[in-house]
């Protein structure tokens, strides 16, 4: 028996019965309390041992029929079905390992079945693998452990598309730096040749000239480098925001069921400004201030070896500072972002939601809202400056101490006849551009741990698994034959939707879906488009595994037709034609003809051309139906789903989109949501759900003649109608 288990990061196999093919620990005793027990699942038995080694349960698989997870308050137990029909409860365990145990069900299942075991262990990660900290999110990164160096250097390989205007500011640099070490030796000069020696006026014109000559090429270099910088950092931040998008626009839609708008849209705002920050103010002056260092180290030993070496002591210490409190620094600054996030999420719903928020009258609790969001912002942001600013008045005293230093040596050096006032001028002037460039690093270390922090957040985004398309360039004709084969799927793997789906839909065929809300309806179409893929069995298109298929040609040859269709902020013209680029006026037109939208449309000012504002605004509920049906219509597809499409129009305005829907089926194979079920009596058969299973599969009049459960569903929504009839009545 072969087994396929992931955990963790990764995956393996084993093969000739191992000793234990599933052993989990459970963190419940069975009196609630929390107590060490562990799960052991081999080829002939189920065994729950206890901490000390005892054995606190035991039985072969051949009695097994089935097994299940019974949800509790703040965990769940397993429970085995037997094959006589008994229920027992095998072991108990918190939500945060729910999700392993709901697995394990299922591979108790499988080998019950004599069915290869095949299951996925792998869950959500709350702790670093590394330090065991808290992860700020849910299978994040961990700020205290991310490799910095690494991430400058993915940093780095955005400048390769502009490598000459990168080498051009590095020679740019090196110009300013050689032009910022000259006026210090000029004004050396200046004191000795002239001052102290009292020369001609043509000696000090002749050095004033030449400071004024750098002056004026200083000026230049440094507008040049400026708008050099401005272009090459925008350049960067700017593909930096396209690669994070598209990025984002390939994950995998469980990515979004988790995390929300505006989380996602902070990292391609917020955190991509950091990085870009850093790039304008921080490389250019580590550049510059880094070749200035040590130039002036190189001139200040030339001139006085000993008082060089002895007014330098302070630097170390400035280094060591910023060495020491980088990592804290940069793990507050990355919980300022993540505070950043989580307002722009509030900001974001609040806004998108402002006409719940007014109906209801909410407008003191919302404000209460983004009060504490704004507070958690504040108080990141306060904790964090604070810690920089008193770091950085420890480096501002130790640079002072240099200045105290020099003077104190350098007064010594000149009472000794050691040293001339010239040269302690010129050690002076230049020991302000060795501790102007610490002081500076401790503002870089400022812009640098943010911009690391923003980052991290944008490349985790960026190493994501992405969505597995196959080859774009591959072809498959579709005919539409659709095959569910013992499919089972949950968004929360502990909780199951789906559960061991079967049936099979012709070509052509239309298939309503019919079931209580929760059954699974919309999981199942959702598993058609491969917004998600099954956690177990397979979905076949015409025999063959769609996960064989590349996803882009799979989904230009599906169409979907929403319950609340989302149309984008351009003209109806364009949002008619999304699903077919560079359509002709004159094919939108037959499929606004076909979807019963062109009347409408020509009683709007602009027509074809008139806005329809954001999510469609400025259209009615049943002009944006029909709307998206002719998107459908021109889009073309050979399997065609519909989720809801009739259920919040007025009957005038749903027997239009029924027609519509009449023209759009033909010759595709259809899957069919609808609220009323009296809608779906031209279904080919209708597929009843019940707490992600298979109930019944029939025609209408096959399932109303059975009377099982599609019969008391239609009976339940006539008897609604009736009382919401005479309600109307009276």
């Amino acid at each position: 028996m072969s087994i396929r288990v992931e955990e963790g990061q990764g995956e393996r196999s084993l093969a000739g019965g191992p000793a234990h093919l599933i052993e989990l620990e459970a963190d419940f005793l069975d009196d609630g309390r929390f107590g060490r027990r562990s799960l052991e699942v081999e080829a002939e038995y189920v065994r729950v041992v206890e901490a000390n080694g005892a054995m606190a349960f035991q039985m072969p698989i051949q009695e097994i029929k089935g097994a299940r997870n019974e949800p509790l308050v703040g965990g769940g137990r397993l429970e085995i079905v037997t094959r006589k029909g008994d229920i027992i409860p095998v072991i108990s365990y918190s939500l945060t390992v729910a999700a392993k145990f709901s697995e394990a069900a299922r591979g108790i299942e499988q080998l019950a079945k004599g069915e290869p075991l095949s299951i996925n262990l792998k869950v959500e990660r709350l702790r670093c693998a590394k330090c065991n900290r808290l992860l700020p999110e849910k299978d994040g990164v961990c700020p205290a452990c991310v490799n910095r160096g690494k991430t400058l250097m993915r940093i780095s390989r955005f400048l390769l598309p502009y490598k000459w205007f990168a080498i051009a500011l590095a020679a740019l640099s090196l110009t300013t730096t050689l032009n910022n070490l000259v006026p210090p030796y000029i004004q050396g000069k200046l004191i000795g040749e002239v001052f102290e020696k009292k020369t001609h006026l043509p000696t000090l014109w002749s050095f004033i000239g030449v400071w004024f000559g750098i002056a004026v090429l200083g000026t230049a270099v440094n507008i040049t480098r400026d708008r050099l910088v401005a272009k090459l950092a925008g350049n960067i931040a700017g593909d930096l925001r396209a690669a994070v998008y598209r990025a984002v626009e390939f994950l995998q839609l469980n990515f979004f069921d988790k995390k929300q708008v505006g989380a996602i849209s902070s990292r391609v705002t917020s955190d991509t400004d950091r990085v870009w920050g850093f790039l304008v103010d921080g490389l250019p002056y580590l550049l510059l201030n880094g070749l200035t260092l040590i130039g002036v180290i190189v001139f200040l030993l030339v001139i006085q070896p000993i008082m060089a070496l002895i007014i330098l002591i302070p630097v170390p210490l400035v280094v060591a500072i910023g060495i020491k409190f980088w990592r804290p620094m940069s793990q507050m600054f990355h919980r300022v972002g993540q505070k950043w996030a989580r307002f722009h999420i509030h900001l974001n719903e609040s806004l998108h939601g402002i006409r719940v928020v007014k109906a209801f009258a909410k407008e003191d609790t919302e404000f209460a809202k983004f009060q504490q969001r704004n507070h958690e912002l504040r108080d990141a942001g306060v904790r964090a400056d604070s810690h920089w600013f008193t770091i950085f008045g420890a480096m501002m005293f130790c640079t002072t101490m240099g200045t105290i230093l020099c003077w104190a040596v350098g007064g010594y050096f000149i009472t000794q006849g050691r040293l001339s006032l010239s040269q302690f001028w010129m050690m002076q002037a230049y020991l302000g551009l060795v501790y102007g460039p610490l002081q500076w690093f401790a503002q870089v270390n400022n812009w640098f741990s943010r911009a690391m922090a923003g980052a991290d957040r944008i490349f985790e985004i960026m190493d994501m698994d992405k969505e597995s398309y196959g080859d774009p360039g591959k072809k498959f004709p579709i005919r539409g034959e659709v095959k569910f084969e013992n499919v089972r799927f949950g968004y929360d793997k502990s909780n199951p939707v789906l559960k061991g789906i079967a049936f099979t839909a012709a070509p052509g065929e239309m298939i309503g879906l019919v079931g209580k809300s929760g059954a699974g309806k919309s999981t199942t179409i959702n598993l058609i488009c491969r917004f998600y893929e099954p956690d177990a069995g397979s979905i076949k298109i015409d025999g063959i595994d769609y996960k064989d298929i590349a996803l882009q040609d799979l989904r230009n040859q599906i169409g979907i037709v929403l319950q609340e269709p989302f149309l984008f902020n351009g003209t109806i013209a364009d949002n008619i034609a999304y699903g077919k680029p560079g359509a002709s006026f004159d094919e939108i037109l037959a499929a606004s003809k076909a979807a019963n939208a062109h009347n409408f449309i020509l009683g709007k000012p602009d027509g074809y051309d008139s806005m329809v504002g954001e999510k469609g605004s400025k259209l009615s509920g049943g002009e944006r139906q029909r709307v998206s049906i002719a998107r459908a219509i021109l889009h073309d597809p050979r399997i065609l789903i519909l989720d809801e499409a009739t259920s919040s129009v007025d009957v005038e305005t749903e027997k239009q989109i029924q027609e519509a829907i009449g023209r759009l089926i033909k010759g595709r194979t259809t899957f069919a949501i609808a609220h009323r079920l009296s809608t779906l009596r031209n279904a080919s058969r209708l597929v009843v759900l019940e707490k992600g299973e298979i109930a019944e599969i029939g025609t209408h009049e096959e399932l109303m003649e059975k009377k099982g459960v599609f019969y008391k569903l239609v009976e339940t929504q006539t008897a609604i109608n009736e009382i919401i009839g005479i309600g109307a009545g009276g």
